[in-house]
């Protein structure tokens, strides 16, 4: 038996965290409209019922955030997280009885089904059943999220011999689950916005603080408190600082104890994040003045960007301006240097770990094949790149398209 004053803590406790205002990040009226709209989706692609396990998803339409999925835990705490969509009807969000509170904070989902904290064996059974009980599954088509990382590729067939053996005909619907995602509303458009603004003072920060002597490492922290102090919350990429040029084979290396000289290039690849939505913006740090060399190849990466915010507007063909910017960067010698280099973009928006990387995407070498046009409502990074990575932002809009961080494309000087 426990001691009174135990229970009287407990219970304290418990009705301060249930007596918390919810902080879910839209409108009913915003949430309501983004279902609708995969709700169409699903009709075109002739999707009776899609089974939505990504994070990404999930928050898009309802806001459910969690920073644990089981997405690489023990084999029988099964990744079954899911929202399940009708196309007629509405949706069912089904969870751990555990996660009930974050539930009740993060999501407007009104349909919320959970499995008792002892029985999770049983989950994929009962989300088969509840479903199969509205109708949901029997001689319909059911659309799994088959290119996420949620569930993993176990979990995934064992959902999928469930539904077929509940009489449903199984079809991949990952890009109608992502497609609907491309174009963002105004008011996923005003959260990039905040995290541009959100990114572009953590590099201000660091600029501010970084030092010769310091480490990688730290470099990182003071990073991450400059992103965190402006309101930035946790990227679904890991925040890398480093020394060297990213173009030159380390732009995917993660931060460690190597000591910054006063001889270095510091480049950070960040993104602002605000309600899950990122904006990414890269930034080179010396601690001299840069050589000319350096000065004339951010100006030659720079060009691009120019190029781009000019002619990417909406129904511009997306292959046209792919041509203008190779031809742009090969008169510029880019090519000559550096023959294996990536130049193009990819969307962003919603971002869980392990990734921030969306669908769209486009790519300048080879690109003028390409027969899609660019869309207003399109929110992706750019990155102009030969030994420098040069990375920014850029949406589409009706009227214009133009970069969403306001600092300048130069070589930040810190420490002097």
């Amino acid at each position: 038996m426990l001691d009174s004053t135990i229970t009287q803590f407990i219970a304290e406790q418990q009705e301060r965290i249930t007596g918390t205002e919810p902080h879910i990040a839209f409108s009913a009226e915003e949430y309501a409209s983004r279902l609708t709209r995969l709700q169409r989706a699903m009709a075109e692609d002739g999707i009776d019922t899609l089974v939505l396990s990504s994070p990404e998803a999930q928050n898009w339409l309802h806001g459910l955030a969690l920073r644990w999925y089981k997405a690489n835990g023990p084999t029988d705490w099964r990744p079954l997280t899911c929202t399940v969509v009708r196309a007629d009807a509405g949706y069912i969000l089904f969870e751990g009885v555990e996660h009930s509170e974050m539930i009740r904070r993060t999501s407007a989902a009104e349909d919320v089904r959970l499995l008792p904290r002892y029985e999770r064996d049983g989950m994929l059974r009962f989300i088969v059943k509840e479903i199969a009980s509205e109708g949901w599954v029997g001689g319909s088509v059911v659309g799994l999220e088959m290119f996420s990382a949620i569930p993993n590729p176990a979990v995934s067939k064992m959902m999928e011999g469930a539904l077929l053996d509940a009489g449903a005909r199984v079809v991949d619907g990952t890009l109608t689950s992502r497609r609907v995602r491309l174009m963002k509303s105004p008011a996923e458009l005003e959260a990039v916005k905040k995290a541009a603004e959100i990114c572009d003072a953590g590099l201000l920060h660091l600029g501010s603080v970084l030092r010769p002597g310091m480490t990688e490492l730290e470099a990182h922290g003071e990073l991450i408190r400059g992103l965190s102090a402006a309101g930035g919350e946790p990227a679904g990429l890991h925040q890398v600082a480093f020394v060297g040029l990213a173009a030159l084979g380390v732009y995917h290396e993660i931060s460690g104890h190597r000591i910054i000289t006063e001889d270095d290039f510091l480049d950070v690849d960040p993104c602002g994040v605000y309600k899950r939505y990122h904006s990414n913006r890269s930034q080179m740090y010396t601690f001299k003045e840069p050589p000319q060399g350096a000065v004339d190849l951010l100006e030659v990466l720079t060009g691009g960007f120019d190029i781009l915010t000019e002619r990417a507007r909406p129904g511009v063909r997306i292959g046209d301006v792919n041509a203008e910017l190779y031809a742009y960067y090969r008169d510029a010698g880019v090519f000559d240097l550096n023959s294996s280099v990536w130049i193009g973009g990819y969307e962003m928006g919603i971002a869980f770990p392990p990734d921030w990387v969306g669908e769209w995407k486009f790519t300048v070498v080879g690109g003028e094949d390409d027969d899609r046009v660019f869309e207003a409502g399109t929110v992706a990074n750019f990155e102009s790149m030969c030994g420098i990575g040069l990375l920014d932002t850029f949406v589409i809009e009706e009227d214009s398209t133009h970069l969403l961080s306001k600092l300048p494309h130069e070589i930040m000087v810190v420490g002097q």
